[in-house]
């Protein structure tokens, strides 16, 4: 749970998606060393897709994505529902590499890269229109049953953190904050609670009980002088 813990300590206090993403990409290249890192949520009934990689370049952009996702051994299993409880799956363990080279993903998205071996951290269960993950890639070294060990670990608090980061939410001004003595914990609290996680998710992802959050919480309401996450969102906004 070691690095479980890492990636919730140095991932919680950022202030955008695309910081999140960059941030967790070089986190997990330094885990999982190989020809790269990508992110990528795909939506098959609006067309619409998002990729981020590290290094940025060479990377499978946006389009290329949309054109080889029908055959992509990963996203097959997932979208077919067959492997999607597993959520951490390694390519070679769904295809030899004979029947990979003979896919499109293969031929045109991956080989240009030098990529043949690739496993993936789902962050959402797939739904027929779409999904969300995390994908490691190499060449010829495939990766061990440990690192598929450590990827089943940190996927929990990816998921979490996904959670998070995935839109735009009420964030608290710093300076405020301090100005009504907030502690740094209780700060840390009201940024993830501000980002849409339950007090659940929350001691989930900073390795505390629920219990320890609602006090937390309890301490954070009497300094601002409410009652309440709206109210104190207002009081840190100066409303």
């Amino acid at each position: 749970m070691e690095a479980a813990a890492d990636l919730a300590a140095q991932l919680t206090r950022l202030t955008s998606r695309r910081e999140y993403v960059c941030a967790a990409s070089e986190m997990l290249a330094r885990q999982f060393p190989g020809l790269g890192i990508g992110w990528a949520s795909l939506d098959i009934r609006t067309g619409e897709a998002e990729v981020a990689n590290f290094p940025e370049a060479p990377s499978v952009s946006r389009e290329m994505l949309m054109e080889v996702y029908r055959d992509h051994p990963l996203i097959v299993g997932y979208m077919r529902g067959t492997q999607w409880r597993a959520g951490v799956l390694r390519m070679s363990d769904v295809v030899s590499d004979r029947a990979l080279h003979e896919t499109r993903t293969y031929r045109d998205g991956l080989r240009p890269l030098g990529v043949d071996r690739q496993f993936s951290i789902l962050l959402t269960p797939p739904r027929a229109a779409g999904i969300r993950a995390w994908a490691m890639n190499r060449g010829g070294r495939d990766f061990s049953d440990k690192e598929m060990d450590l990827g089943c670990s940190i996927q929990p608090v990816l998921r979490l953190l996904d959670l998070a980061y995935s839109e735009p939410r009420e964030g608290i001004d710093q300076d405020r904050a301090e100005g009504y003595s907030l502690t740094s914990r209780e700060q840390e609290i009201l940024q993830l609670l501000g980002k849409g996680l339950t007090g659940v998710a929350i001691g989930h992802l900073l390795g505390v009980s629920p219990r320890t959050v609602a006090k937390h919480l309890e301490h954070a309401y009497f300094k601002l002088g409410c009652t309440n996450r709206v109210d104190a969102f207002r009081r840190l906004r100066g409303e």
